[in-house]
């Protein structure tokens, strides 16, 4: 596909697409890199535009530069309070260690965690908080069970092979003190998300490095 047919897409799944309002996105391509920018009124349809982008025919990768202007503005300790409120509720969240704060509508997470799923658990708390304008995830993890590098990426290698989405004969995984490496080439940018997610949920990984090519951009 040329760029002028993704973007054509893109255009499309965008406009009709109930979870993002995108009379304020503006859209451009460039050799099946797709550059987001312009406004929208959550953070949650700053991520779910990505998403909806990331799953079209030709896209080899996805820069979003979309600005999050809240169509109702709260105090930051409004804010704060709701995120604290989330993670309480949420039973992915163990909120013991997580430190809240939030400064002119940007959420800081500190503090540690036993997965990179529970990392990313909180984060997605956060950024479904009303009036939310950014989240910065300094959360650092730290797996109740420590794993040898083998183990983990003999699971992460197994995960792959189990899931029919992905191909994955052309991809190398390296796991150094934990954090999981992901090189070489996959078909589509969808297949790049999937296989960062399987390693995410994979016990006793601290992190993923995600280097995966679209095999378009190859």
């Amino acid at each position: 596909m040329n760029d002028q047919e993704i973007l054509s897409d893109i255009q499309d799944a965008l406009t009709w697409d109930v979870r993002v309002d995108a009379r304020n996105i503006s859209v451009g391509v460039e050799n099946g890199v797709v550059t987001l920018n312009g406004t929208v009124d959550t953070y949650a349809q700053k991520l779910d535009a990505s998403q909806i982008v990331s799953r079209i025919k030709g896209v080899t990768d996805v820069v979003n530069n979309l600005i999050v202007r809240p169509a109702i503005i709260r105090s930051d300790e409004e804010i704060r309070q709701d995120i604290d409120g989330a993670l309480r509720r949420d039973v992915l969240v163990d909120e013991t260690n997580i430190m809240v704060e939030v400064s002119n509508g940007i959420a800081i997470l500190n503090g540690s965690v036993a997965t990179i799923a529970e990392k990313n658990a909180a984060e997605s708390d956060a950024w479904l908080t009303p009036g939310i304008t950014d989240v910065i995830n300094n959360i650092v993890v730290t797996p109740a069970v420590a794993r040898m590098d083998q183990e983990i990426e003999e699971d992460v290698r197994a995960g792959l092979a189990r899931d029919t989405r992905i191909d994955m004969r052309n991809i190398d995984i390296e796991v150094v003190d934990a954090v999981v490496y992901l090189r070489g080439v996959v078909e589509d940018f969808t297949q790049k998300w999937i296989a960062s997610d399987i390693a995410w949920w994979t016990p006793g990984v601290r992190d993923v490095i995600n280097k995966l090519t679209v095999r378009a951009a190859a």
